[in-house]
């Protein structure tokens, strides 16, 4: 009889032996429990256990992981736990989690396995063990894991586009069904950006739905965002600072493994100046009065803000200084001018003193700053009698001029991997660590 139909049996008699056609053995009723001959007490425990599947494959553009049924069946002793475990090694990458361990008697449960792009490709046996009392027991379970495309980045390079190069060395790779590509920077490589409108490195126009995982042992860097250049209605500047340049943009899910450097570009200092400027009809020439100071260039390559102002007259202005590049760069200084200027009109003379800071520019993964703006005015009548000399009569002394506007904005930094709505393994933060800088998000 089955072990059902064996334990339906009311109040069995003591040493009631019946045959157990489950187990191929006779069991006995001792007292206490139904006993089969190979065990030598109640708590022994025997159990079967079987898979759903035996094989399976994982195609990571399509899934990374894979489930299967572990159905367990205790056929002797007192139910008790059955504990579960792998009980060989695994390929780097891959992991495995059980829905309930341990199982308590008889059931299912379900065993997951989890693979990233850089698990190595290849059919691999697994030893699933089940383990109750002095019973042991062993299935070998195969999966295979189908290879994904390594795309080895060797040399440096700028405005890195990895949709591009994949198609240049792999011209026969699927081009409508989605592929599996691993990028590989390697050590002492450097991608960057030469403008702030790309990024040091997109993952590029490839099958949408593509799994694609970056391994970066070097550098990716965004570009510095410009200082910012006074306001000049000639040239159309405003003295804002620009952004800096992100350093990676995701165009797919994306597995990124970072053992080098990921920085945002520093955003650009604001310029902080002060204008009277009259703009007539063209062809006329412009015509007043500027003084201020240019922004810093953000880390990153950032120009630091240099006027070159169309206006006829009085001009007088500090540049601010590039933001400097590679794994050091650092955020320029923005301009300085605090030096008074005179000049006279007919018997007046007239003493500016501007007090001007170009915000500097950011650090990578850090915004431009704010300048700082002060103007005042000294005038003074200068007369001139015979015999006596020149005489001057102080009219206004270090008076303030207000600046009516706001100051002009200073750059944002880049990001450090702008996701675009898809997903990655870093969580969303701002982050400045040694190896990651700036704003992961969307």
């Amino acid at each position: 009889m089955t072990t059902t139909q064996r334990d339906s049996i009311s109040n069995p008699a003591d040493g009631l032996v019946i045959y157990n056609t489950e187990d191929s053995a006779l069991h006995f009723f001792n007292g206490v429990c139904w006993q089969a001959v190979y065990q030598e007490n109640c708590d022994d425990c025997f159990f079967n256990m079987s898979l759903s599947s035996y094989s399976d494959t994982i195609d990571r553009t399509i899934t990374d992981s894979v489930q299967i049924i572990i159905n367990i069946s205790q056929t002797a002793g007192n139910p008790q736990n059955i504990a579960l475990s792998i009980a060989n090694s695994l390929p780097a990458g891959m992991t495995y989690s059980f829905s309930n361990n341990p199982q308590f008697s008889s059931g299912t449960l379900t065993l997951t396995f989890h693979v990233t792009p850089f698990t190595p490709d290849g059919t691999f046996p697994i030893v699933i063990q089940g383990l109750c009392g002095p019973s042991v027991k062993n299935i070998v379970y195969s999966l295979t894991i189908l290879p994904c495309y390594l795309v080895n980045i060797i040399n440096s390079t700028t405005n890195y586009d990895l949709g591009i190069d994949f198609y240049i060395q792999y011209p026969s790779a699927p081009t409508s069904t989605p592929v599996c590509v691993v990028a590989d920077v390697n050590p002492g490589v450097s991608v960057t950006s030469d403008t702030t409108g790309l990024p040091a490195f997109t993952t590029g126009v490839l099958p949408s739905g593509s799994a694609v995982a970056i391994v970066n042992n070097g550098m990716i860097i965004g570009m510095g965002g410009d200082g910012g250049t006074a306001y000049d209605p000639v040239n159309g500047t405003t003295g804002d600072g620009l952004d800096g340049g992100d350093a990676i943009n995701l165009t797919e899910n994306t597995t990124i493994v970072n053992s080098g450097y990921i920085f945002g570009g520093g955003g650009g200092g604001n310029a902080m100046a002060f204008a009277l400027i009259y703009v007539p009809p063209s062809p006329a020439p412009t015509i007043g009065f500027l003084a201020g100071a240019g922004g810093g260039g953000g880390a990153g390559g950032g120009k630091g803000g240099a006027l070159s102002s169309g206006v006829i007259g009085i001009v007088i202005y500090e540049d601010g200084f590039d933001g400097t590049g590679g794994l050091l760069g650092l955020g320029g200084d923005g301009g300085i001018l605090n030096y008074p200027v005179t000049f006279t009109v007919s018997a007046v003379q007239f003493t500016v003193s501007p007090n001007a800071f170009g915000g500097d520019g950011g650090d990578y993964g850090y915004p431009g700053t704010q300048g700082i703006f002060n103007l005042t005015i000294s005038v003074t009548l200068v007369i001139t009698f015979p015999i006596i000399g020149t005489i001057p009569i102080p009219l206004v002394q270090n008076y303030p001029i207000p600046i009516p506007v706001s100051p002009p904005l200073s750059g944002n930094a880049g990001f450090a991997v702008k996701h675009n709505g898809f997903t990655t393994n870093i969580p969303d933060n701002i982050y400045i660590t040694s190896f990651l800088k700036g704003e992961v998000g969307p």
